[in-house]
């Protein structure tokens, strides 16, 4: 079993490696690339340090490959901000770090299968934790590895994914500690509705640091404690304990849909391409596949190999903008896999080979995964996170 987690590790390192590689010399330019601006996210994570203070350790957040920026180019840039920690979704993510250089502490958020327990301790990961069987196989592979590991145990207060829900987080405590080389270096829990429900969340809170309490009593190791992410720590100053797990904030987007943000954000990503086909059809005339877009007048239309194959959801078919010569101009008809189309008729002097802001800024314009978000019914976690890892990444 051990040959097949690790072959996994393999690949997901070569795939890490290859998402952060240079372009090939053989050809000109991508037809679609990303640029990411590290200087954004070093401004970002000081932003976040001066609302919640020195005393609150912060761990940035750089799952799915960094919300899509790239994981090993951001975590170095956190790292070198003085970020506290790195977190994490699964081992494989943690051992590509480590493979990359990176040795602060990352700790694992995700649950994971008891044998990759030797995986977490070989390479110095700390795991969260929501059983007792996880938590036996890391003991069993620290033992036999003559090391020590580190975890946090994860609280289920009303979230229902992973975790020891709170009832029985004492007993399960209690099993843990008794346990040879294991240290319990946290407690946690995560907010199920922190951005649309306060009085849930809070009641999620109250739970939380009722065990808290309990565990004290029962002098039982409690650790650094965590509630907030990048929602939690905006909406419930109360959720900043010793350390805050911050994700999205670190990208410059904002994780509630409305009031005013107490932090100045700069935007992290842009999405770019350019056009690689014109022509004008005429009035009546439709596009793309379903003939979900008919033209009302005669329409020049720039085609842009961009589609659903590299993350730009179909959702935003006939809804989302782009910008073009720092115009803003529609995407018109159903995105397809590699391409999708947009109305350039008010766009004056365009060209093939323009240069097309899908997300970012372009002259006075900036396309947003915010807005993108909305116009697909769904969150900029999703926009951000879902773009394509084989899509070149440029950072400055």
């Amino acid at each position: 079993m051990m040959k097949t987690v690790d072959g996994r590790v393999k690949e997901t390192v070569a795939a890490v490696r290859a998402s952060t590689s240079s372009a090939r010399t053989d050809f000109p330019s991508p037809p679609v690339w990303i640029e990411v601006d590290l200087a954004a996210v070093r401004h970002n994570l000081r932003q976040i340090r001066q609302l919640i203070g020195p005393r609150v350790q912060i761990l940035a957040v750089v799952k799915a490959n960094a919300y899509g920026h790239g994981l090993a180019p951001v975590a170095e840039a956190l790292v070198d901000s003085k970020a506290d920690g790195l977190g994490v979704a699964s081992v494989r993510e943690g051992v590509a770090l480590r493979e990359h250089g990176i040795r602060s502490k990352i700790l694992v958020l995700g649950q994971i299968l008891p044998e990759e327990a030797p995986l977490v301790v070989g390479h110095g990961l700390t795991q969260a934790i929501g059983d007792i069987h996880v938590a036996q196989a890391l003991s069993r592979a620290a033992a036999q590895q003559e090391k020590e590991a580190s975890v946090h145990l994860k609280i289920d207060t009303g979230m229902g994914r992973y975790g020891v829900w709170h009832e029985e987080a004492i007993e399960l405590s209690r099993r843990i500690a008794q346990l040879p080389a294991l240290r319990v270096e946290g407690v946690f829990t995560h907010l199920a509705t922190a951005g649309q429900d306060a009085e849930a969340a809070e009641e999620q809170m109250r739970r939380f640091f009722q065990v808290i309490q309990r565990l004290h009593r029962g002098k039982l190791p409690a650790g650094l404690k965590h509630v907030a992410n990048s929602v939690s720590l905006l909406k419930f100053p109360a959720a900043r304990q010793d350390l805050v797990r911050t994700g999205l904030l670190l990208y410059g987007a904002s994780p509630i849909r409305e009031g005013h943000l107490p932090v100045r954000l700069k935007p992290v990503l842009s999405l770019k391409s350019r056009i690689q086909f014109l022509k004008t059809v005429p009035t009546g005339q439709t596009v793309s596949y379903g003939a979900t877009f008919k033209a009302s007048r005669p329409t020049k239309v720039a085609t842009i190999p961009v589609g659903y194959a590299h993350g730009y959801t179909r959702a935003l078919s006939n809804r989302a903008q782009l910008l073009v010569r720092g115009i803003r101009a529609s995407v018109i008809g159903r995105i397809t896999m590699e391409d999708l189309m947009a109305d350039v008729t008010d766009v004056p002097g365009v060209r093939v080979g323009d240069e097309v802001v899908l997300i970012g800024r372009q002259g006075r314009e900036q396309i947003t995964a915010e807005e993108l978000a909305r116009h697909a019914r769904t969150i900029p976690y999703e926009i951000l996170a879902g773009l394509s890892p084989s899509i070149q990444r440029i950072y400055s």
